[in-house]
């Protein structure tokens, strides 16, 4: 059996970038998860082995070395990395092997909106150069694909999306099965997500008492923690919008879940992403989605289960909503069949076998 070695420093279930993980409970191997923010444990949902370490004040330069005695240890037959910059130290004979999965790139709207995210601009010629050496990158959506050519131009790059976890494409299903899939008598709108000024959740409730003129009906329910969490709260206040917005916090899976099952659709005013799990997830639910139509945001409208909207007022995030509802069972049911194409799990994990096996 195979030996897979994994590399994702800030490896959090439940997250978005870990979430990227989730095909590895398809793979069949011996695999070791390695991450900096815990104790070593076994992942019962990944059958995956996890070798953590509490010290969060560690460099990447010391991780890089971290990681190459664990490369040189565990002799793994290959390593998948959501952090190039921690392969700075590994020998040829590993990177050959390794495929990176890079789940974002630095652009200007996100230091505009996130300054501390410059930070990380400094690593960017180590990244740079890791690329030239490792066997292949797996972009993670189409935006992604040519930003890894532009920026990184690395010898081989993969298009494999990320997955999304089974119980949404059996929502999905539920909801297909059940034939009339959209609910006039309350239109129910969900967004789910960090909290934060890159996110745009503040424009979303800023639409609002427009939205509510068009759509008496209409509820906003939002879903995620963040710093913008007290501001968005004392927002709904000021706008007088209690029992239209819901600010729901941070909730578990099957809470989770259960939004999805009452939603008409999924949301999102986000300046940036570079895949957006929210709308692949509402994808795989039949769900269709109203998106700014922006960066991997794009990607979702052109897939043709998501409807984008351009200008930052209420009038066109109005106009898609109307748009979404008018080719409702449409947009629900192309999402759906192109999630299991390109989402679900399981197919995930064979897209990242197949190209292992051609580093052999």
């Amino acid at each position: 059996m195979n030996k897979i070695l994994v590399i994702a420093p800030n490896y959090t279930p439940g997250t978005g970038p870990s979430n990227a993980l989730y095909f590895l409970k398809y793979v069949n191997a011996t695999k070791f998860l390695f991450f900096k923010q815990g104790s070593s444990t076994y992942y019962k949902d990944m059958n995956t082995y996890a070798l953590g370490i509490y010290n969060l004040g560690i460099n990447h330069y010391v991780l890089s070395r971290f990681v190459k005695n664990l490369a040189e240890k565990l002799k793994p037959d290959y390593i998948l990395s959501i952090a190039p910059e921690l392969l700075l130290s590994l020998k040829e004979e590993f990177l050959e092997k390794t495929v990176v999965i890079p789940q974002g790139v630095l652009e200007p709207v996100c230091i505009k909106y996130e300054p501390p995210s410059i930070r990380v601009i400094h690593i960017y010629p180590e990244i740079i150069f890791v690329s030239k050496r490792v066997g292949s990158y797996a972009a993670i959506s189409y935006y992604m694909l040519k930003k890894i050519t532009e920026i990184f131009n690395p010898r081989r790059v993969e298009l494999i999306w990320n997955p999304v976890r089974e119980a949404f494409f059996e929502l999905g299903m539920e909801r297909l099965q059940k034939g009339s899939l959209l609910n006039r008598v309350k239109l129910r709108l969900l967004y789910v997500g960090r909290l934060t000024k890159l996110k745009g959740i503040d424009e979303l409730i800023k639409f609002m008492p427009e939205v509510i003129k068009e759509y008496r009906n209409v509820e906003l329910h939002i879903v995620g923690d963040g710093p913008l969490q007290s501001y968005l709260l004392y927002l709904v206040h000021k706008l007088g919008l209690e029992g239209k917005v819901i600010v729901h916090g941070r909730l578990n899976d099957v809470e989770l879940l259960q939004q999805f099952a009452n939603t008409t659709l999924l949301v999102t005013a986000s300046y940036w992403e570079s895949f957006c799990l929210p709308v692949a997830e509402a994808a795989a639910a039949a769900i269709p989605s109203v998106v700014r139509n922006v960066y991997a945001l794009k990607d979702h409208v052109m897939l043709g289960y998501a409807v984008g909207f351009e200008e930052d007022n209420p009038e066109n995030f109005i106009e898609a909503i109307g748009k979404a509802l008018d080719s409702y069972e449409k947009l629900a049911l192309r999402g759906f069949k192109i999630a299991q194409q390109l989402f679900y799990p399981s197919v995930v994990a064979k897209k990242y076998l197949d190209l292992l096996q051609t580093l052999k």
